[in-house]
Formats: structure tokens, C-alpha cells, sequence
């Protein structure tokens, strides 16, 4: 039998009861809907998880900052050397799973850079502002863009000029990698104060021309790992890299716990969803009892089908396909109901909701393998039945 007349049969005997047909599919869709639902919702939860966690908006995309630290920072710190250069990008461009790459870009309020002042590194942070309020002095201002004026800590004021009060401070130069800048402001700082220097941004980039490239930032897809993805990264440049042999390539650990919190979130979407989908093996049952009932309902047509030629191979297969065809519109219809309960469900819990092959997939294969499973033995014994009983 051609397989256009057989399924044109399936449906025509799942339609002949359409009351036994419609109440055995339900628990079908019922099942697909629960587990597309948990995990369309489990796996957009993951993705926001792992957004807040990075720090970013991109629903598709994760960012990572790949960082540069030199063996001899205080030299680093004296020139305006860029860590990497365009050879470094196109080599990390190459690798595998790094779908762009770029400097990063700071936040305005985190920006710091290392420069040397008598002979030692000092952390300097970059303003937009007035930066931190001074103790002695002025601050900073936009009448001082381009200009060579800086405020400095208590700390840093008193390092450097011993002999003088901190307020005597103000008005002196401090030289910084090579270049004077006259002291604005002495802002208050205790032991625990990491900034030591406060710079306008647009006078550092001056003074300072390609410094700011210190750290490149990649974009790795969401469906990839981006811890396996960075080291990668590492891994390449610190062994092509053009800073390979003067420090030491990484990648921010942060990585590495966001990889393991979304491990998590993965296992309990899946449990969450194995429990749900027990309600599939009930149904499969019923669409056992369905099949066994058909059969015994057809013992007639079975028997003069068998009469007339028909193999027991084809008798098996019109029965598997009828289960087979219940099955997979009841996961049609359940996949469709589940990523409406997912998309309103999103909305409630102000995640986002993105559309997933995957999950269309794994909706249609749980509905195969459970029509297939349920209607085998059923099936198999309506071909192996005796010709003769059956025509009786």
C-alpha cells in the first residue's frame, strides 16, 4: 500500500471516533505543553540569569573582556604601549565560537589606568566631572579639558611631598610617566583608598594617546560556552600573541561562576521537566488502549485485508501510523499551547522570551518516540494474528 493511502486511512479511522480520538489526545498536548513550557521559561530564566550576572542586554550574545597584565608593570606604566594591536584582534577573530572582538569600553564611572609616578605604579581614575570632592583646593572642571591638571589623594600628596603641609601641596607639579601636571586639589583618602590620582578623561587621552587599549572585549553567541571560548582566547595569545613573552593573558573568573550557575539552572529546567513529563508516559498508555481498541474494533478488515494479500509488515505499519499521527498532532498542538503559556509566563516574570528550534524539535521527537513506543506491540500483534480467526 502506497503511504499517501495509508495515511489517508490513519485519518480517516482516528476520525471515524472522534470523541475516543479527542480524549486520548489530550493528555498528549496536555504533556507537550507542561514540558515546552518549563523549558522555554527554564532556558529564558538561564539567559537572564547569565545577562545579569555579565552585566549585558544582548539576548543572543555574551561579552567578555580579555585582559593583558605585563611581568613589569611599572615600566607598562611609564609607556603608552596598547596591549593589543589589529594582529591580536584578527588572531582572536579566528578562534572558534568568537563571533567579534573589539577594545572594550569602560564604564565612565569604572575607568582606571596604571601610571607611574616616581619610579612607582598609581592607580589614576579617569573623570568626566568634578571627581571626588576635595579637602584642599579645587576640583577639577570642564574649564580644565586638554589641560595638565590633576587633583591627588592625601596619601599620595603626603608620599610625595614630605616636608610640605597637605594644603602647601596645591599648585605643585607632580610628574607623571614623564609628563608635569599641576596639582588642582589634595582630596581625603585613608589606607583603604586605591585611587591615588584624579585626571580629566579627555586631558589623559591626550597626554596619554592609545593607552586606552588595554583590554579587548569578545562576543561569544549565547548557545556557546564562554568560559571554553575565552580560554581559548588565552590560550592562543599567549602563544601568538604580540605581548607573549612581556605578561600574562586571562579572563575574569566571574566567568567561570556564571558557567556553573547556568550548569544549575539547566539541571533543575530538566528535572522540572522530567516530572512533567510523566503525564507523556500516561498518555502513552492511552494511546495504547486507543490502538488495542481499534484493532479490536477491525478484526473483520484486518482478516480480509490479509485474505486479499496484505502483509502482516503492512498491517503493522497502518496501526503504528494511526498511534503515530495522534501523537504528533497532539505535540503540535501542545507545542503550540506550551510557547503561549511560555511567552505570557516571560512577560510576567520580566524575562526574556526567544523563540528556540530546539524546542520545536524536542516537542515533535518526544511526540514520534512516544506514538512510535505506544502503538509497536498493539501493532505487532494485530500482524501476527491468524487469517483464519480473524475472517471467522
Amino acid at each position: 500500500m502506497r503511504i499517501s493511502i495509508s495515511i489517508e486511512t490513519a485519518i480517516k479511522a482516528i476520525l471515524k471516533n472522534k470523541r475516543r480520538s479527542f480524549l486520548t489526545v489530550i493528555g498528549i498536548i496536555v504533556g507537550i505543553a507542561a514540558v515546552i513550557t518549563i523549558v522555554t521559561v527554564g532556558r529564558g530564566y538561564e539567559k537572564y540569569s547569565v545577562k545579569q550576572l555579565l552585566d549585558s542586554d544582548d539576548i543572543k550574545n555574551n561579552e567578555i573582556a580579555i585582559k593583558f597584565s605585563p611581568e613589569d608593570s611599572d615600566n607598562f606604566a611609564k609607556s603608552s604601549f596598547s596591549y593589543f594591536n589589529q594582529y591580536d584582534l584578527d588572531l582572536v577573530r579566528s578562534v572558534k565560537g568568537v563571533s567579534a572582538v573589539k577594545y572594550a569600553v569602560e564604564k565612565p564611572d569604572r575607568v582606571y589606568r596604571e601610571q607611574s609616578v616616581d619610579g612607582q605604579s598609581k592607580r589614576l581614575r579617569l573623570v568626566k566631572g568634578a571627581g571626588e570632592a576635595v579637602q584642599f583646593g579645587k576640583n577639577l572642571s570642564s574649564a580644565d579639558l586638554g589641560n595638565k591638571v590633576v587633583t591627588v589623594s592625601e596619601r599620595l600628596a603626603k608620599e610625595q611631598f614630605p616636608n610640605l603641609k597637605t594644603s602647601e601641596v596645591v599648585g605643585k607639579t607632580l610628574e607623571i610617566s614623564n609628563e608635569a601636571f599641576l596639582i588642582k586639589g589634595v582630596f581625603p583618602s585613608d589606607f583603604t583608598t586605591m585611587t591615588q590620582i584624579e585626571m580629566n578623561n579627555t586631558t589623559y587621552n591626550h597626554f596619554f594617546p592609545g593607552a586606552n587599549q588595554k583590554n579587548i572585549q569578545i562576543t561569544v553567541p549565547s548557545e556557546e560556552n564562554i568560559t571554553t571560548v575565552a580560554g581559548n582566547v588565552v590560550k592562543k595569545l599567549s602563544k601568538q600573541g604580540s605581548m607573549k613573552n612581556l605578561g600574562m593573558y586571562e579572563f575574569p573568573n566571574s566567568s567561570a561562576m556564571t558557567d556553573k550557575i547556568s550548569s544549575n539552572l539547566r539541571m533543575l529546567t530538566w528535572l522540572v521537566s522530567f516530572i512533567a513529563g510523566i503525564s507523556l508516559f500516561i498518555s502513552g498508555v492511552g494511546v495504547m488502549n486507543m490502538v488495542y481498541t481499534s484493532i479490536s474494533e477491525r478484526v473483520k478488515e484486518i482478516g480480509i485485508r490479509r485474505a486479499l494479500g496484505a502483509t502482516g509488515k503492512s498491517i503493522q505499519s497502518q496501526f503504528l501510523l494511526e498511534g503515530l499521527i495522534l501523537t504528533l498532532f497532539g505535540g503540535f498542538v501542545g507545542y503550540i499551547f506550551g510557547e503561549l503559556f511560555a511567552f505570557m509566563t516571560s512577560r510576567f516574570m520580566e524575562i526574556d522570551f526567544t523563540f528556540d528550534p530546539f524546542v520545536a524539535v524536542l516537542a515533535m521527537g518526544i511526540s514520534m518516540l512516544v506514538g512510535l513506543v505506544f502503538s509497536y506491540i498493539p501493532s505487532k500483534n494485530a500482524a501476527q494474528k491468524n487469517v483464519v480467526d480473524l475472517i471467522k
